[in-house]
């Protein structure tokens, strides 16, 4: 049985840009192939497209006003979520109060959500509202399990040397608690980057990234303003998992 050695930092790298190259070559060859620009732009045209939008203002201000909202909305629902998560894990009272709503979350559509509350909300408060009802249940969920988790016999130990509350905490709850909210404020960046960004392509949201997606295709008739839109969303959402990576293990390694 062969050993799966963990490949080298500069491995990974060349097998990454590889692959990048490689899909790169087969949208270029679709390109080539169906040859109808407005449709499948190339490439090389999207790319042109994509520094053009970077030096622009519109650019800037739309996605400072984007990740505000869904920044906003994101730590509210990580909020609400942890608290709801914390009263879940320590009652079943409580978890048997929040089950249904949690449940009723998981099971509708986004679009559904946000065609729902558009009634009752503007259009520039819509995106920060569906980004926390979104994130809610993944903190909810981790919470609770990682309360539930906890060690009963480092409970007991931590009663019988009468430490307080704070060090019950920190040697008792947070070890248990943490890679499980750790995985879940990993996941609801993306989830809430794209819950957010759907919410204002639907109710079309001014001065915001979706909205600027949805005047693309509907307005310019632009394939290729759409692909630089839409490249510079997934440039954001990586960007904000990295930086959220980078957090997170400065903040083990303090704690530590």
């Amino acid at each position: 049985m062969k050993n799966n050695k963990p490949l080298k930092p500069y491995v990974k790298a060349l097998l990454l840009l590889a692959s990048i190259v490689f899909w790169c070559l087969i949208w270029y060859l679709g390109a080539r192939f169906y040859n109808i620009p407005l449709i499948l732009p190339s490439p090389a045209a999207v790319v042109a497209e994509f520094g053009h939008l970077l030096i622009t203002s519109l650019f800037w201000k739309s996605l400072l006003s984007s990740l505000f909202r869904v920044l906003c909305g994101a730590v509210m629902g990580c909020l609400l979520g942890f608290l709801m998560g914390l009263l879940s894990g320590y009652s079943q009272v409580a978890s048997t109060l929040f089950s249904p709503v949690i449940s009723v979350i998981r099971a509708t559509p986004v679009a559904c959500f946000i065609i729902l509350a558009w009634v009752f909300i503007g259009q520039a408060g819509l995106p920060i509202f569906i980004s926390a009802l979104m994130v809610l249940p993944i903190l909810y969920t981790a919470t609770s399990l990682g309360i539930r988790c906890t060690s009963r016999e480092l409970l007991e130990a931590a009663y019988v040397y009468r430490l307080n509350w704070w060090q019950t905490w920190r040697v008792c709850y947070f070890p248990s608690l943490w890679p499980h909210v750790h995985n879940a404020l990993f996941n609801s960046i993306g989830l809430a980057w794209k819950a957010g960004l759907a919410a204002e392509i639907i109710v079309h949201t001014e001065k915001s990234l979706g909205y600027e997606i949805w005047n693309a295709k509907a307005w310019e008739m632009s394939s290729t303003a759409l692909f630089a839109w839409t490249i510079a969303v997934i440039c954001v959402s990586l960007c904000l998992e990295g930086a959220f990576r980078l957090l997170a293990r400065k903040g083990v390694k303090q704690d530590v």
